[in-house]
């Protein structure tokens, strides 16, 4: 009964980010502090430490050589990672209740937008943030834009944009369940249709995949990568002779990619801050375009450029390396760079963590059947196990 209390904590915290305070600019996520109550969770980490402790250890260092921040979210990426295949061995998780709560509110959110829209602005993130935690409220926007003719909604999530990753990550995790509902597949696809954002395409882009899904499989997680990442360079140099079309969205997402082969050797090797870019590159039209969002975000670009760009490339090798060699399989490699192409691959943020067990459940599954194989073969009789 306490591991579940503590996981129910941990996913109310987990899915409503509004709900963890911001001190000096950083958000101080509780759920990376929650899962360490529980103390089957450290017989977890320890039972299972030679499975994942090498490669952790390697990301760390090798963020930490450029960029200690960077090695920070990796360490608390990997406590996520941990704790939710913990929950999931154990069938605590409490990951798709939460998001049904979230949706519920969403709901709300979205009628009373065509009810009483200032009351919806009410029940945005920002206010709800600020009524919590006042002047530590993490940042919020409250963007209940109409996109198709449609308003669009953020839950408890810090905003709609945010909402829609993480319906789309934990939908995908909920579809490669053991056996899916469809009652709650019905509440996903409200919640989907109501948060609707252009991370929303990443669901479409997996159903268009899931039937090619075998032969991805068979192709190794570090050529999934070259090759994502060869291709989407190449959009990237195409848009940037066209200044992105002027679009901010096509800019902040793939300008990163342009901007390794624009930038100083010296740059790309060491890395870049987005203060710096914006200081010494501003002559390139598109980071002028995107300059805005740089600010606020206060990181450079997004997807695996963005890496590049904070970490310099041996770093940022070093960390593909072993985000590659890990992973299960191509199939499930190409999901997690699609679901992460909108911020990078060191965010903390809650859908990322879940792109990460993505990325690993096929292999994770098999090892954790037979963990628990093997524990049932060596449990004591039940008259002998009693004290």
């Amino acid at each position: 009964m306490y591991s579940r209390l503590i996981s129910a904590l941990f996913y109310m915290f987990f899915t409503c980010v509004i709900l963890n305070p911001q001190v000096n600019g950083i958000t101080l996520y509780f759920y990376l502090l929650i899962p360490f109550l529980d103390p089957e969770f450290a017989r977890f980490l320890s039972g299972t430490a030679r499975r994942w402790a090498g490669p952790l250890l390697i990301a760390v260092v090798a963020s930490a050589l450029t960029s200690p921040s960077a090695a920070v979210r990796v360490l608390s990426i990997a406590i996520c990672i941990g704790y939710l295949m913990y929950t999931a061995e154990r069938r605590i998780s409490y990951l798709h209740p939460w998001m049904v709560i979230n949706i519920l509110f969403a709901i709300v959110q979205f009628a009373m937008y065509y009810i009483d829209r200032d009351f919806a602005m009410q029940l945005g993130p920002t206010n709800l943030a600020k009524l919590i935690w006042g002047n530590y409220a993490t940042s919020t926007y409250t963007n209940f834009f109409e996109v198709f003719y449609f308003a669009r909604v953020s839950g408890f999530s810090r905003e709609a944009g945010f909402f829609s990753s993480l319906l789309v990550t934990s939908f995908i995790v909920y579809l490669l369940s053991d056996s899916p509902n469809k009652k709650i597949i019905a509440i996903y696809l409200i919640g989907l249709f109501i948060s609707f954002s252009k991370s929303s395409m990443t669901l479409f882009l997996f159903a268009a995949l899931y039937p090619a899904r075998a032969r991805l499989r068979s192709v190794h997680p570090l050529m999934t990568m070259v090759a994502y990442f060869a291709v989407t360079a190449a959009i990237s140099v195409y848009l940037a002779s066209n200044d992105f079309f002027d679009s901010e969205t096509f800019g902040h997402r793939l300008a990163g990619y342009a901007f390794l082969f624009d930038a100083r050797l010296g740059d790309i090797v060491s890395g870049i801050t987005a203060h710096d870019i914006i200081t010494h590159y501003k002559y390139l039209p598109y980071i002028r375009l995107i300059q805005g969002e740089m600010e606020d975000a206060g990181v450079p670009f997004a997807g695996l450029a963005a890496t590049v760009a904070e970490m310099g490339i041996f770093s940022a090798l070093i960390l593909f390396g072993v985000i590659a060699f890990t992973a299960s399989d191509g199939f499930v490699m190409l999901i997690f760079l699609l679901i992460s192409a909108t911020v990078s691959v060191t965010t903390v943020t809650s859908f990322i963590p879940l792109a990460y067990v993505i990325c690993y459940w096929p292999r994770f599954s098999a090892y954790s059947a037979h963990r628990v194989e093997l524990s049932r073969q060596f449990e004591p009789l039940p008259r002998y196990g009693k004290t």
